[in-house]
């Protein structure tokens, strides 16, 4: 009996303490971790400005075929200035992803550069320093 007692008191505390382990998946907060969000799904962004309202904008006219893998993106310049998305290391990129990732104009039909209008590369490149992408 005794030794009853003392197993269901083990499992009671490991269930405990199981209960307790966070998650290993990182939670992102808009307007500190990232300004801009953007929803792969249907090349929606939404942009959280430091001062004014949120703003969701969504351009039909330019659809990238590159798909950016979900998680967190920094927005930087490449060697020659043009502006490109790094993936930091907790973004988890398919097996031979480079995390990097030059955005172009809508335009310009680079192959593994995601397009977006010339208006949201602007607007990226100098109000954000991240993005968060589902």
């Amino acid at each position: 009996m005794k030794r009853i007692t003392t197993l269901l008191i083990s499992i009671m505390l490991s269930g405990t303490a199981l209960a307790n382990i966070p998650s290993s998946n990182p939670v992102y907060e808009a307007g500190s971790q990232y300004t801009a969000m953007l929803d792969n799904q249907n090349s929606q962004w939404h942009l959280v400005p430091r001062i004014k309202h949120d703003i969701t904008q969504q351009d039909k006219h330019c659809q990238s075929n590159t798909v950016i893998p979900a998680g967190l993106w920094l927005v930087t310049r490449d060697t020659n200035g043009n502006p490109e998305l790094i993936a930091p290391s907790q973004t988890k990129l398919p097996k031979g992803h480079t995390g990097h990732i030059p955005l172009v104009n809508c335009s310009d039909k680079q192959s593994n550069a995601f397009a977006v209008s010339k208006k949201m590369i602007d607007w990226l490149s100098n109000n954000t320093g991240a993005i968060y992408v589902k």
